[in-house]
């Protein structure tokens, strides 16, 4: 995790990708701290989608397989399911429009070996 100008960023490690019958994507994710507000995805077409879950926090998704990424280039909405995996149960399930963009606000290389 990091934390820079009020802005805290990191890298989920273990989070389930997968597709609906209705071809959309929920990304299955560890809980995190606070209720999400206003939540968005922002996907570049590549290996990696970035979860806005507020104003503050930002979730990275990275290497995403290519059936996910496939779905995800034509994707106007994701599914956001938060798991507290210790006590086995969901505590946030929500909706999330995805916004295409070709460059993201954060340069992900300082997040990854």
């Amino acid at each position: 995790m990091l934390k820079k100008d009020h802005l805290i960023v990191e890298k989920e490690d273990a989070y389930i990708a997968m597709p609906t019958i209705e071809d959309d994507v929920v990304f299955a994710i560890s809980v995190k701290e606070n209720n999400p507000c206003e939540p968005f995805l922002m996907y570049d077409g590549k290996d990696h989608a970035l979860l806005m879950r507020d104003k503050q926090r930002i979730v990275i998704l990275d290497y995403l397989n290519s059936e996910i990424q496939e779905m995800l280039q034509t994707a106007n909405k994701a599914f956001i399911t938060e798991i507290n995996y210790k006590e086995k149960s969901l505590i946030h399930d929500y909706e999330v429009p995805v916004e295409h963009v070709k460059k993201y606000p954060i340069k992900l290389d300082q997040f990854f070996e």
